[in-house]
Formats: structure tokens, sequence, C-alpha cells
């Protein structure tokens, strides 16, 4: 049955409301303010009419409009990547632009072409889904061309996994950029996901569509037969539609062109289901057949393989076809023939005989596998479970369960998993497969349960390879002696995986000499395995393990790794060798930046794996960080945690990394909740990383001059490190020296014990060793020799500017305290120092210094910034010294001997400042401090 010319237009009637809060958000998006919006009813209730509707009228507007659909059976991100192979040449243009860049491997997933070398693809280490979400987002917003874009994605109840994360990742992404998605869902379709993942989720805005009420259907009749209906016939065909616009034109359609409906005719949707099969009732018996295969191959019919699926030459299917249109029950879409509605495939569906269905499943699901394309996999496996081929079925959803990991579909991964495992999949299988997964996306605890839970039903080579996959999850967990008990479990030390892992495992534990042992085993059983990512990934452990002790050696690793990537085009591996050559780099000469690493973040973006790229960056900030001082990189450390957590990175180096440098500029700023509040988001119990912590934490009991406190911080957890032969050579081993010698706490100890640690290939700390013993030989009355030394740690420290100012400052009130040397000269140039680069609290000290030396200081309010509440009470920057001592408790001496000021001195300023803050005591005092100073 076609649409008759003269029947009226489809019509958004009863939808005011509803169209308005489209219009809306289009509107919004047009001036920066997207996002994501979600259109939600049963099906037949008009959804697509008035996302339709809404669209038109952003195109009006001037917003580039992108349309694509989600299909039953469709795979990972189909109804996005139709929306851009639609928009053609527009997209294509774009793919150079540098903002693109770093996003170009993951649209490659969506754009063929996109990514320039395929060959060198590898596994993402960021969850591929936020990838993308990004890469989409920047998309969209180059398409916007400042006017604004929307993408129209319909039917996600269809959707695959990850497709719905890559749009709830949007729904927050767009909130500020002329870019909306506008989504439509059927909240009745069983098992969907979509309602779940994006009905409740805060940033998506929710248009529910509900039935039409009678007068809004009765006016829907009305226009849609243009007159040809009475006014009572038009009221009783509205009535049987219950408030389904679909069913109203329906219902209207078939009375107008002379098919009448009975006002006995089933109540809707059934109304539908009885439409269809009166209008499948008009085909022959073989056309009909044609159509019920058609309905099994899902939204949009296959029509290359129904002959093969019916048995019948294509003319006749085509024929079938033409039929089929001309009774109503498809439609011509485009340059193809679908479903006239999702309902009536149902209906058609509805009418086979479940052994009848079986049967065509199973047929249908062969011919899709004789065609061979990849892309039909996931539907022909659905379709063998259907049709209750469960054994090929599950053996087909594991395999496509593995490639959609490597491709990076990690969401559609899972979904495959699960419907194995209903298929009745080996569960040692499944659970293997589970495990590289949950290591993949860095759930690595969950990857040891689910893997030890199954290890009773793996046997032969499957409980080898389950047995490594937990060995490795147990490494990246920090569970180093599980990790070495499940490679014991395997039972294949010849496999070269085994040694690289014990190894990996050894050095993580803190036994170099054992890592080195089983590292250089590693590398000759990979050499021998003919396994270019096995000899990578041993010769990236080899490079780091050596590092601490040999760099040379481990340059030579890390050498060779690079060229093992170049030569087998193994990207993640060039990354990493590139990453080791880096920190060698900046061992050796940490005062400029490292080539490698800048190269390093270069080919990591360019493909695609930004954690790597980030990590990378960490490093160079860090190393930044001492050079200049954190202040004048704390806002590069917060942009870049705001980009990791956007993506989810699960690499704690990234997130340690970025908040110990913010941490620091706020402790360098004697901001102790900034600090805090800074630091609450790092993990406890690595102790490289409570080092890092603690020495943020006594930065500003170094700049009060509390080297005691300071030192009392820190000593417990570089102590611990000591002992750790395979500890990174960080700076904290040279400031704890420096510290235990400043407060003379086992002074020799702790020199001997920094002289004897790898951390020494580290100029750094050679230089705060040199510091350490400057001050123990001015102690000693070896004048001449301390400054030897001083000067000598000054020359170590001359690419490291703001290091060399923080870490001399206790050398020089050694000067000052124990009386040696020549302090003066050297404090009013670093006075004049940190004033310049605006570091007001090591300025303070120096002054501290000064005044302690004999040598006039500049008087005034400049030492350091006045709140502005305390400001407009009058206290002055010294005084606010002395109230920040109070507030901390300290006594009236403890005060004057730390700020260098005479008893009297400090009992005028706390005089002074209970006046002029209406205090009464010192408790009083710490309140006021707490409320408006801190």
């Amino acid at each position: 049955m076609t649409e008759s010319p003269h029947l009226g237009a489809a019509a958004l009637v009863g939808r005011d409301t509803e169209a308005a809060a489209l219009r809306r958000a289009v509107s919004a998006a047009a001036t920066g303010s997207g996002g994501v919006l979600l259109v939600v009813g049963e099906a037949g209730v008009g959804k697509s009419r008035l996302v339709a509707a809404a669209t038109d009228g952003a195109e009006q507007q001037g917003l580039r409009v992108l349309r694509g659909r989600a299909t039953e059976h469709s795979g990972a991100y189909r109804p996005v990547a139709e929306a851009f192979l639609r928009a053609g040449v527009a997209v294509r243009d774009l793919a150079d632009l540098p903002a693109l860049r770093p996003y170009r491997a993951a649209l490659a997933r969506l754009l063929p072409g996109w990514d320039d070398d395929p060959a060198q693809r590898t596994a993402l280490d960021v969850d591929p889904a936020l990838v993308l979400g990004e890469g989409v987002a920047e998309l969209l917003l180059a398409l916007a061309a400042g006017e604004g874009c929307v993408l129209v994605l319909e039917d996600l109840h269809w959707a695959d996994a990850d497709t719905l994360a890559l749009v709830e990742y949007l729904a927050d992404r767009l909130q500020h950029l002329p870019v909306l998605v506008v989504a439509s869902a059927r909240d009745d379709e069983p098992g969907s996901e979509v309602m779940h993942r994006l009905g409740s989720q805060r940033s998506v805005q929710r248009v529910v569509l509900a039935r039409l009420e009678p007068a809004a259907c009765l006016a829907l009749a009305r226009e849609r037969s243009a007159g040809r209906l009475d006014d009572d016939r038009a009221a009783e065909l509205a009535a049987l539609s219950e408030g389904l616009p679909l069913l109203v034109e329906e219902l209207v359609d078939e009375a107008v062109l002379g098919e009448h409906a009975s006002a006995q005719s089933p109540a809707a949707p059934r109304a539908l289901a009885a439409l269809a099969r009166r209008r499948l009732a008009l085909l022959e018996p073989d056309q009909q057949r044609c159509l019920e295969v058609a309905a099994v191959t899902g939204t949009e019919p296959e029509w290359a393989v129904i002959p093969a699926a019916v048995g019948q030459p294509e003319s006749q299917v085509l024929a079938a076809a033409r039929a089929a249109v001309d009774a109503g029950l498809l439609r011509e879409d485009g340059d193809g023939v679908t479903w006239r509605h999702a309902l009536t495939r149902e209906a058609v569906l509805s009418g086979l005989l479940a052994p009848e269905r079986a049967a065509l499943s199973v047929r249908v699901a062969d011919a899709l596998l004789a065609r061979g394309r990849p892309e039909d996999a996931v539907q022909a496996a659905e379709l063998l479970a259907a049709g209750g081929e469960a054994e090929r079925a599950a053996a087909l959803f594991l395999s496509l369960a593995r490639d959609a990991r490597v491709a990076g579909n990690l969401g559609l991964a899972a979904t495959l998993l699960n419907h194995a495992q209903a298929a009745g999949c080996d569960v040692a299988q499944v659970a293997h497969e589970r495990v590289v997964l949950l290591t993949w996306t860095g759930r690595m605890p969950e990857a040891v349960a689910v893997g030890v839970a199954a290890l009773p039903a793996a046997a032969g080579d499957l409980h080898v390879e389950l047995c490594l996959s937990l060995a490795r999850a147990a490494v990246g967990a920090r569970r180093w002696e599980d990790a070495e008990k499940f490679v014991l479990w395997a039972g294949r030390p010849e496999d070269p995986r085994s040694a690289l892992l014990v190894a990996d495992a050894a050095f993580g534990a803190g036994d170099a000499d054992r890592a080195e042992r089983l590292v250089a085993e590693a590398v000759d059983r990979a050499e021998r395995s003919g396994s270019p990512a096995v000899l990578g990934e041993a010769l990236d452990i080899a490079g780091r393990v050596a590092r601490i002790r040999d760099p040379q050696l481990a340059r030579g690793f890390f050498t060779r790794e690079l060229q093992v990537a170049a030569e087998h085009r193994i990207a993640y591996h060039r990354i990493t060798a590139l990453i080791g050559l880096g920190t060698l780099e900046l061992l050796r000469d940490e005062y400029t930046p490292s080539e490698s690493l800048t190269e390093a973040v270069q080919v990591a973006t360019e493909a695609g794996m930004l954690g790597l790229a980030a990590a990378a960056q960490v490093i160079e900030l860090q190393s930044s960080r001492l050079r200049d001082g954190p202040a004048r990189h704390e806002e590069t450390a917060t942009a870049l945690l705001a980009h990791a957590a956007r993506l989810h990175l699960r690499l704690p180096e990234v997130q340690v990394g970025c908040a110990l440098v913010r941490a620091a500029a706020r402790a360098a700023a004697d901001d102790t909740a900034g600090m805090e509040a800074a630091l609450a988001g790092i993990p406890s119990g690595w102790a490289e990383v409570d080092a890092q912590v603690a020495a943020v934490r006594a930065l500003p009991l170094i700049l009060r001059h509390d080297l005691k406190g300071a030192n009392a911080l820190l000593d417990p957890h570089v102590s611990a490190l000591v002992s750790r032969r395979t500890s990174v050579p960080w700076l904290e081993f040279g400031l704890w020296a420096l510290l235990r010698t400043a407060v003379d706490d086992r002074a020799d100890e702790a020199r001997q014990a920094l002289a004897g640690l790898p951390s020494l290939n580290r100029a750094g700390n050679r230089a705060a060793l040199r510091y350490a013993e400057a001050i123990a030989a001015g102690r000693a009355g070896r004048t001449a020799e301390a400054v030897a030394l001083l000067e000598a740690g000054d020359s170590g420290l001359d690419g490291l500017p703001w290091t060399r100012r923080m870490w001399r400052l206790l050398v020089l009130e050694s000067c000052v305290v124990d009386g040696w040397g020549d302090p003066v000269p050297h404090l009013r140039h670093d006075l004049a120092e940190h004033e310049r680069h605006g570091d007001s609290p090591l300025a303070r000290t120096c002054r501290d210094l000064l005044r302690q030396a004999g040598s006039p200081v500049r008087r005034g309010r400049g030492d350091a910034a006045v709140p502005p509440a305390l400001r407009a009470r009058g206290v002055t920057s010294r005084e606010l010294d002395v109230l920040r001592l109070v507030a901390d408790g300290r006594t009236n001496a403890e005060i004057a001997e730390q700020l260098f000021l005479s008893r009297r001195t400090v009992e005028t300023h706390v005089a002074n400042l209970l006046g002029k803050l209406d205090a009464s005591d010192r408790r009083e005092l710490r309140d006021r401090h707490n409320a408006d100073g801190s």
C-alpha cells in the first residue's frame, strides 16, 4: 500500500511543550551551551518526527546537522560513524587540524583513512571511549565553525555499550561548547541500557513523549485525511489509536485508501500488528517468506543475504520487496528499502512460530558467515544463539570479544563476553579473556579475583595463559609476591614472559640484585623467542632496572628497544623507549628539557596513546618544577590533571605527579590549606610517593625555620627507601641528608647513606651532599673546606635555580648560626632573586637570616601578603608572621627563636594583635587567624 499524494503530510500535533524544549536546546547550543538531549518514549509515539522538526529548525538557523541511526545488531559506534560518513567532504577536510592530531588514531575507528599508519596501531593506554569522546568533541567543534552543530543519533535503544559510553562522555564534555547531541530511544525496549545509563545522568536533558490526548489525536486524523474523512469517522479512528500518532496515521491511510478499519479493531499496539498481518496477507506465500527472513535479518533488511537464506533468486527477492512497498510494509529510504516502522517488522516477526524463527535465524546466520564480512559476525553469533546453535554461538562470541578488545572497543568486548558466557562457553576461557580485559582497563584487583576463581576450571595451555595473565595483573596491582606465585603456577619457566614478569616483580619489591639477574635471563629468552613485542617489553624492563645503578647500560637497553620498535613498527615500545631515554637525559643534565621526552609526547599523541603522552609530560613537569619553582607550573599541572580526569587516566604517575606540583606550589606560597587540598587525592602506601608527599609537607616548615619539624616529617619516609635499591633517584634523598645534617640528627649516617645510594647518579643529589658536607665542615671549624663545599653545591645546582635558592637557605642559616663563611652577600643576592620571582615566603626567610646576621634589612610590610580581612584591621606583614606561629601553638620564646627576634619584640607584636583583632587571649587569636588569615 503506497502513501497517497492526496493525504496530509506528516504533521507535528500536540507537542508544543516538547518542541519548545528542543528549540531552546538548539538555541543554547548556538550560543555555546551544548550537551546531550534525550527524547524517549514508546514505539510509535512520535520521537523521530519531533527530532526532525527540531533539526530542520536548527538548519534554518545556520547550524550544521549530522544524522546517524543505531540498528539492531549494529557494531561499535555505528550511529556516530554513519553521521560523520554522511557529512563526507566536510569531515575529510578537517583531518589535518592540529586540534585533531592527538585523536586521529582513535577517530580512525569511525573514519577510515584518518590513521597515518594503521600498522602501528596498538591497544590504547586510555579507555578508548574517552579518547574517542575527546576526538569526537573536537571534531564536532571544528564542524560547528563558530555557528553551532547538532549531532542526531536515533534509536539508541539498539546502540552498543561503546556508543552509549561515548554519549555519556559527551554529555559533560559539550556543556560549554556550541554542540548539541539529540538522541532518541524507546523506553519500552527490553534489555536496553540507554535509560539506565543516559536517562539517569544529571547532565543529560530528557524530553519524555507520552501518548497524545484525544483532542490531539483527532486533530492529527483530520490533518492526515486532508478532508477525505468526515469528523465522525476521523474521531472513530483517533479513538482506536489510543494516543499513538503512528497508529492514527496508519488507520487513516487505510480508511482513505479503501482498506476499511473497523470500530471493532483490536487496541493499540495490537491494532498495528493486525494491520501489518493484513498487509502481509496481500503478498504471495514466497513473498511472505522473503519478508519474514528480512524481519529476522534486523531493523535494516540485509537484501544481499536474503536470497541465500530463502533459497530464491535475487530477482524474486527484489520482486517481493517491491510488493511489500506497495502493501505499505516497507518504504524507500534513500538508496535502500527499509521497514515502514520498527513496529511493522516486529509485527511480522510475531507471526512466526518459535521453531520457524529459530530455523530462519540459523539460515540467515549461515548466509551472513558465508558472505565473509567481519562486520556481520556479531549479528551472525546473535542469530546462532537465537536459533539454538549454542556451541557455535559461544565460540564466535568469544573470538569476537578478543577482536573487539584488540580494536579498543572495550565496552563491546565486555558485552560479547557476557553473551559467550550465556551461550555456555567454557568458564575458564571466558575468565581468561575477562582477566586480560580488566587488566587493560586498569581494574587489576578485580582481574586477579576473576582469574583466581576460574583457575580450577583451566587446564593445559589455557591454565598457563591464565596464570601468566594473572601475574601481569598482580604486577599492575603491586602485588609482587602474588605475581611470582602465579608465574610459578604457570609451570613454564622457559617462556620468556615468565622471566620478565618475575624480574618486574622482583624490581617492584626492591630486590635489585635479583631483578638484574632475572632481567638478563628475560632479555636472552626474549631475543630467542622471535616475538618483537615480548623482546620490547623485556628490554624496557631491563632499562628500568639498570637505570638505577648503571645509566650507561640502561641507555643501551632503551636504544635497543627503540630499534626493535622501529624495525617492527611497534608504536608502544617506541614511546616507552623514548621515555626511558628521556629520564636518562634528565639524570645526566636535568637543567635543560629532554629532547627524547618531547619526541615521546609527540609520537604518543599522534598514536592516540594519551596516557603515555601524559606520563612523559609529567616527568618533564616534575623536572621543570625543580628548575623554575612550582608556582610557574601550577597552571600547567592543573590543566594536565583536568585532561587526565576527562580521560579517566588510570596511570597513577600522572595524578600523583600533577598533584605534587600543585601542592608544592601552594606549600611554597605558605598556603597550607591549599597544599593539603591538592594532596588529598594522592593514595598512601606507595613508599616513593609517601616520601614525596612528606617533602611537600615539609616545605612550609622549612620556610618557617622549623627545620626539626621538617626533618621529623621527611625522615621516616626517606629512611624506609634507603634500604630499597630500586627507588627512583628522587631529590628527596638529597633533601633528607641535608635536613638531617642541618638539625644534627644522625648527620654522619645520613651523608654516608646518600653517598652509597644509586640516587647519587643524579646531579641534584650530589649537590645536596656537598651542601650537607659544607654544614658539617663549618660546624667543625673547617671554614675554608666548608666554603669550598658550598661553592661546589652551588655549581652543581646551576641549572636548578629555584631548588638552589631554597636549599641554600639551610646552608646559609648554618653559616649565620654556626659562625662560618660570609653569608650576607649570598643572602642579599638570593633576596633579590626571591623578590624578583615573587617568592614571598623565601624572601621572608632570607630577611630573617639577614637580621640575625646583623645586616640591616628594609622595614615595612612587604615580607608576606596579608589577607584583606586582616589588612583591614591594620595587621602588618611581620605581625602576620607572628600570628601564624601563635595559631600553631608556639610560645613567645619559640617564636622569637624561629623569627630571629627578641622575646620583647614578640611580646609587643602579640599585644598589638590582641588589640587589632579584639581578642582576649591566644586562643581567640588562633580563631581569628583560622577565620581570616589561613
